[in-house]
């Protein structure tokens, strides 16, 4: 019970305007003039109550002195709890010597007479009318000062997804003498959890497509981690079973304890077969222009970081000039329909067959208009494609 009070405490404090908030603190000046203005307005509200109360003596201002004092008071006040705390006690002061001074003046002359009925109808309206200003005034700080911050988070938080996302995955597009690679990923929100690359080191090529598990900015941070130590890994010339396991190694001293990655990989060194490896993840597609079909490179393996001390194996198959690899993650062959049936790895390797002399970003939009047809994305989207010229 008193954990929750003091934690109602904690919130009523960081809400509510002062330079105990780290919200309100770091807000400039310039950027509170409508809270200042509306701070003015209900104050002087707040005024005109007073003034009401006042009923049976003379009127300061023609009425409007209460509300101008009570409005340019309560401005000046919220400013200097925010910014200057050492002024709130010599302007609390000036604030209560300038109401006395008022309230003096006002009631230095005899009362007027005014009916009973009528005096207490108006004292009751607005005493009640400034209990409400203030209280009203008081939650809709509060809501400022809470809600205002949680979408000032998830908007920082959704810029930076962007960002990352853009950073870490971008189109890719590579070409060199021996072969061709396209690829692009589709989130499902602002920061999705694959990964495509591309990585060409002393005449090899090694491309492969990652998933990793959740969304955000820790899948974005375990995303940025992976293509690193995917990166220094080809830097030091470790074979595709090396990089799988060193990553494996890696991955579970930086993330949670429910994250995890599947991998497929694709190493081409310019000889006549690839080495592929798969970690947990969907099978590649190969197809073989030579008899004009599709067949899945698979591999049971477990994905990256799930299991501490995971062994890894890779495979070769033969390829020849006119071959094309498609690596992709689950969110386009786990499309459902209305039956809930999924896209599956036929359709893309009718597809693929079909349009294999495409050019790689036209396979890659006529596999994407039939998905969309197909069922509405509920994942992120991803295919990576790999032409071999010779």
């Amino acid at each position: 019970m008193s954990n929750r009070l003091r934690r109602s405490l904690s919130d009523l404090t960081s809400a509510f305007p002062s330079a105990l908030s780290p919200y309100w603190r770091a807000l400039p000046i310039r950027r509170m003039k409508l809270f200042l203005a509306g701070t003015f307005l209900i104050a002087a509200a707040a005024g005109f109550c007073y003034d009401l109360l006042q009923l049976n003596f003379p009127s300061l201002g023609r009425g409007l002195f209460w509300p101008v004092l009570a409005g340019i008071s309560a401005t000046i006040l919220f400013v200097a709890i925010i910014k200057k705390v050492r002024l709130v006690p010599v302007l609390f002061v000036l604030v209560v010597g300038l109401g006395w001074l008022g309230y003096r003046a006002a009631h230095g002359s005899a009362p007027f007479p005014v009916p009973d009925a009528l005096h207490r109808r108006v004292v009751f309206d607005a005493i009640g009318t400034l209990f409400a200003v203030g209280f009203g005034f008081r939650l809709l700080t509060f809501f400022a000062g809470t809600e205002g911050l949680v979408h000032i988070r998830m908007q920082t938080e959704l810029s930076l997804a962007h960002g990352i996302q853009a950073t870490l995955v971008p189109t890719v597009s590579f070409q060199n003498a021996s072969f061709e690679v396209y690829g692009k990923s589709i989130p499902s929100a602002e920061m999705g959890g694959d990964l495509i690359d591309v990585i060409a080191s002393d005449g090899s090529l090694l491309v492969y497509v990652a998933d990793v598990s959740g969304h955000g900015l820790a899948a974005g941070q375990l995303m940025g981690m992976l293509k690193t130590a995917m990166r220094l890994a080809v830097q030091f010339r470790q074979t595709p079973v090396a990089l799988l396991e060193s990553a494996d190694r890696v991955l579970p001293g930086l993330k949670g304890p429910d994250m995890y990655a599947t991998l497929a990989l694709l190493q081409l060194d310019g000889s006549a077969e690839v080495e592929y490896s798969s970690a947990g993840h969907v099978p590649i597609l190969h197809y073989r222009d030579r008899s004009q079909d599709t067949t899945t490179l698979s591999m049971e393996q477990f994905p990256l970081g799930l299991i501490p001390g995971g062994c890894y194996a890779s495979k070769r198959v033969a390829y020849s000039p006119g071959d094309l690899f498609l690596l992709l993650i689950d969110g386009i062959s786990e499309v459902p329909n209305e039956r809930d049936e999924d896209f599956g790895l036929t359709r893309l390797a009718q597809l693929l067959t079909q349009h294999a002399a495409q050019p790689l970003p036209q396979i890659w939009d006529l596999i994407m208009k039939e998905v969309r047809r197909y069922g509405v994305q509920q994942d992120d989207q991803t295919l990576l494609l790999v032409r071999i010229i010779q």
